[in-house]
């Protein structure tokens, strides 16, 4: 054959399979667009719509296997089962809620209380470190003071005329809002136990319909994945403030309680984690001289590292792969587009997106394979 078609052949050949790159590429780039933008739209306008509906789901998602299992051994039927086993479930979470805050309130009241306290020692140190400062840098004996307590008032009286009367203007606000609560409560009350009632009768009908099984694909997937985190996230929480908590009795802290679910709050929190308190706690604690209080302090801090690095990676193993990186970009734009709910919509938003793409990504895969197997077949 001439070397010049043999050539030319191979030059198509690779023109072919470079327009078959490209086009895949693009092809992902729409995807991976339109995915992204389908979820910010969701977010934006469809979820406040829905989302009583997704926490009844949520709900009924629990109370389903004590409500089949009473439908099934003893013939109750599945709305009464549903709503007995809603009952106790909102009557065991609330009870241990209940004196959850009761214990937090009353920590917080006496720190309240005694800020005056903390307000004069904190004075006190000012005091120090501005008379230092205008030693340091050669200034009028009282000048840093007079310009630390000249901004302190400035805030003090900024709280006072606008802070605390927006409050109290918005004292109606606030009760319509309660109203409207307790009625959202209701909603999801009755929904979850509908939820209940209907699902295996609405499973079984569209279970072989092709737009089901590939929304079922996703949500299951979703589900898998959102429930490891959120599971992980919550039992690493519970064993972190439990460790602070009593860390903190051992010292005698009177805010044991509330501290230490802070610093667990804190460490759920990706790059910032408990070391943002417990360290500088601990430097002040030293500088302070009491060696033994910043040594429990130190202590308890790399053992809630140890606890985290241990238990995530078991506990949501592959189902996730999402870099502690990419969380904190997913918060820090959630937070940009939907403000203090974005701490919570970027993650999720990011592991709806992640997993739609992998859907994708496999369904594509299983198609390639059929068409090649039946290639081969002919």
């Amino acid at each position: 054959m001439n070397p010049f078609f043999v050539k030319m052949w191979k030059l198509g050949v690779i023109c072919m399979k470079l327009k078959e790159e490209t086009a895949s590429r693009l092809k992902w780039i729409i995807i991976i667009v339109v995915t992204t933008l389908g979820v910010y739209l969701g977010f934006r306008y469809l979820l406040p719509l829905i989302l009583p509906f997704l926490f009844a789901y949520f709900l009924a998602w629990i109370i389903r296997p004590v409500t089949e299992f009473l439908y099934r051994k003893l013939k109750i039927p599945r709305i009464i089962g549903g709503s007995v086993t809603l009952l106790l479930l909102i009557a065991l979470v609330g009870t241990g809620i209940f004196y959850l805050c009761n214990m937090l309130l009353k920590q917080a009241i006496a720190f309240i209380k005694n800020i005056p306290i903390y307000m004069d020692l904190i004075a006190d140190k000012l005091d120090n470190i501005c008379g230092n400062c205008d030693k340091m840098f050669g200034l009028n004996d009282g000048f840093m003071k007079s310009l630390v307590d000249e901004h302190f008032n400035k805030t003090i009286n900024r709280v006072k005329s606008n802070i605390m009367p927006q409050l109290t203007e918005h004292t109606v606000t606030i009760t319509i809002g309660i109203i409207g609560f307790l009625g959202i409560m209701l909603i999801i009350f009755v929904s979850a136990v509908l939820i209940v009632k209907d699902l295996p009768a609405f499973t079984q009908k569209y279970k072989d319909n092709n737009f089901y099984q590939d929304i079922h694909t996703v949500t299951a997937k979703l589900s898998d994945a959102g429930i490891a985190y959120l599971r992980s996230q919550l039992i690493i929480m519970i064993i972190i403030a439990f460790l602070c908590v009593l860390s903190l009795t051992f010292l005698k802290n009177d805010y044991a309680l509330l501290i230490g679910v802070g610093i667990a709050i804190m460490d759920a929190l990706p790059i910032l984690g408990s070391g943002i308190i417990l360290v500088p706690w601990s430097i002040i604690m030293l500088i302070n001289g009491n060696i033994f209080a910043a040594a429990i302090l130190i202590t308890t801090f790399l053992v809630c590292q140890i606890i985290r690095e241990i238990l995530e990676p078991r506990l949501i193993g592959k189902r996730i792969g999402i870099k502690p990186l990419f969380t904190l970009v997913a918060m820090y734009i959630g937070v940009k587009l939907f403000s203090i709910a974005g701490f919570i919509l970027g993650p999720i938003g990011l592991i709806i997106i992640i997993t739609i793409l992998k859907v994708i990504s496999d369904k594509s895969k299983e198609s390639t394979q059929e068409s090649t197997q039946a290639g081969n077949t002919v």
